[in-house]
């Protein structure tokens, strides 16, 4: 059976809301770090993520990545996220950058990250285990959402976080 909906009529998404849906969806982002060499300057490089049930970022890294290096002289750093399939896209393009301190996770933590992120990503069983890769996380400071021209906003981490419990 086949409904018609009124888009008008539907309740509008949060931006929270919109954020969440967003890092449900994303396999990869780009990571900002501070750069070492030449040193102070915005680095970015592609990643691959997962994200917890927080909505906080989960990253394999490896020690000889430059962005690894990066973070463990300064671990402020940022991830931005853009809509699947945006390649190509114009700056209507959906897109989240989450804002905050990227660090490597050990322990119980770390566990728990292994087994999310490689949900996500089971190829990454293949190196998961290489003595230079460890788990990271990023514990967001600020969340920017841009959904296109003339929507945007600083969404509060409280709202995201709860927007991925259904509430």
């Amino acid at each position: 059976m086949v409904h018609d909906l009124d888009p008008a009529a539907a309740p509008a998404h949060t931006h929270a809301e919109r954020c969440r849906a967003l890092v449900a969806a994303a396999r990869t982002a780009t990571l900002s770090t501070l750069a070492r060499e030449p040193e102070g300057f915005p680095f970015g490089s592609l990643v691959t993520v997962a994200f917890d049930a927080a909505g906080r970022p989960l990253l394999l890294l490896s020690e000889l990545a430059a962005h690894t290096q990066n973070l463990l002289a300064c671990s402020s750093a940022s991830l931005l996220v853009v809509a699947p399939g945006a390649e190509g896209a114009d700056l209507s393009v959906e897109r989240l950058t989450l804002v905050g301190v990227c660090e490597r996770l050990s322990g119980a933590a770390a566990e728990a990250a292994s087994g999310i992120f490689l949900a996500a990503h089971p190829a990454a069983a293949a190196y998961v285990a290489f003595k230079d890769f460890a788990f990271y996380g990023l514990r967001p400071v600020g969340l920017r959402y841009v959904g296109g021209f003339g929507r945007m906003s600083w969404v509060d981490l409280t709202e995201y976080e709860r927007a991925g419990l259904g509430g």
